[in-house]
């Protein structure tokens, strides 16, 4: 009897674990590519912009967002429904690229969905048109690479007259092949002329760098819309990777001491 009851646990178990559908082609007119808000800049978010391109309604349920350069999927579940002919944004929130290792830049999602009256689970290659994806990735790559490779000393910062200043000293953590690229200005501020902007500057010595801050534009359509703030970006080269771009690590009292300084002579 124990023998009967065991095998009929095991039959209802396989039955619950064979309800999720198995693998189908995705129809025709069910594309994905990668999107990113402007609001997303700073949080990583990006989206999966889903089109339903087919002559049927389709109800998303979950999604699996894969790609070659993460260590681990994103994921995505919900409910959301889409009309034939009309599309929406699934927002992920991705994991820390890699640096590429030989082969190109791939991604996939998974979609779990309703299409009419069925259940279905299909494979959808995802295009990055805009490189959203590929900036990303390369920039966590780069990122890496700089931390990895140099200890940076950010000084006090001085204001004389018009400009911000303070001294970069970058040490050189162990043997790397890493080359500073530049430093980016952002929409507010912009760079005096001892910062450099486009160099190439070898990470495996000591290096003094100057960091000269004067103002960009004032005018109160930028002062509503700025999205990045003080957060000035830096570019470098690995062996592997022609740039990477990435959000050059301030603490928070440079940040308040860049941002005082554009206060008091910004007036919009």
């Amino acid at each position: 009897m124990r023998g009967r009851i065991a095998v009929a646990g095991m039959m209802l178990l396989a039955a619950a674990c064979s309800t999720e559908p198995e693998r189908t082609d995705p129809p025709d007119g069910l594309t994905a590519q990668i999107m990113q808000y402007r609001g997303k800049r700073l949080t990583r978010e990006i989206a999966v912009a889903v089109a339903n391109d087919t002559d049927r309604r389709i109800e998303l349920t979950s999604m699996r967002l894969t790609s070659n350069r993460w260590s681990e999927p994103a994921r995505w579940s919900g409910n959301e429904e889409v009309g034939a002919g009309a599309g929406t944004g699934l927002d992920v929130d991705p994991p820390s690229g890699t640096c590429p290792d030989g082969e190109g830049l791939s991604a996939s999602a998974e979609l779990a969905y309703r299409f009419g009256d069925e259940e279905r689970r299909s494979v959808v290659p995802v295009e990055d048109p805009h490189g959203v994806l590929r900036d990303l990735v390369d920039g966590d790559c780069g990122e890496q690479a700089f931390d990895e490779a140099v200890t940076m000393t950010v000084g006090t910062p001085r204001v004389r007259d018009d400009t911000w200043s303070s001294r970069i000293t970058l040490t050189p953590r162990q043997p790397n092949d890493t080359v500073l690229l530049g430093f980016a200005p952002t929409l507010r501020f912009a760079f005096g002329p001892r910062t450099p902007a486009e160099v190439e500057i070898p990470l495996d010595r000591p290096q003094r760098l100057t960091l000269d801050v004067v103002m960009g534009r004032c005018d109160p359509h930028i002062v509503a819309e700025d999205k990045v703030g003080s957060r000035f970006g830096a570019w470098v080269r690995t062996p592997g990777l022609e740039y990477g771009y990435f959000t050059l690590a301030l603490d928070e009292r440079i940040h308040d001491s860049l941002e005082q300084f554009y206060a008091q002579r910004c007036r919009p």
